[in-house]
């Protein structure tokens, strides 16, 4: 059972009773508080998977950075956990079945997405089954030699450099 959410980000952010479109610079939060709602980032997963050297991208099929390569993942769900849900968009963009083997890191620029601010828990992932194809958000799914990966979206290139780092063992950050 999956119960309320509210997640108001992006350039449009909320929409009221009536159905009218408020942006950023017109709703104030008066407004949000009256119907108990609050501005905060959206929560995304991404997955990491290396097999023979070459890690998993797939060739984003919409806005933002559409046509660019990317980390496959998405967006939470209101009611499921980030660990399902980067099994979910894995197997959604890639249809790849996957476990997680350890979690990479948190990203939480607030202008790593031009729709606003998306926070991504980075996981890496083995493949358990399926078979790769492109599918829901992904035009294409192939994997690209470590050494030559083509331009990425959003701070995918610097999740990529933080694996190679973490492959390496060094730390990643410390609190």
């Amino acid at each position: 059972m999956r119960g309320k959410c509210f997640c108001i980000s992006g350039k449009i952010i909320a929409t009221n009773l009536f159905g009218k479109r408020f942006s950023k610079k017109f709703i104030k939060k008066r407004d949000l508080k009256k119907y108990g709602l609050y501005l905060h980032p959206a929560v995304a997963v991404d997955g990491i998977i290396e097999q023979d050297g070459k890690i998993l991208l797939i060739k984003r099929k919409n806005p933002p950075f559409k046509g660019y390569f990317a980390i496959p993942g998405g967006f939470v769900e209101c009611g499921e956990t980030v660990e399902n849900a980067v099994i979910r968009e894995i197997k959604e963009e890639t249809g790849l079945i996957t476990e997680i083997t350890d979690l990479l890191g948190v990203y939480s620029s607030p202008t790593r997405d031009p729709r606003g601010h998306v926070i991504s828990i980075t996981y890496i992932l083995k493949v358990v089954g399926g078979k790769l194809k492109a599918g829901d958000d992904a035009k294409e799914a192939e994997f690209f030699d470590l050494n030559a990966l083509p331009e990425l979206a959003f701070d995918h290139e610097r999740i990529i450099k933080d694996y190679l780092r973490w492959k390496d063992g060094k730390v990643l950050s410390k609190m």
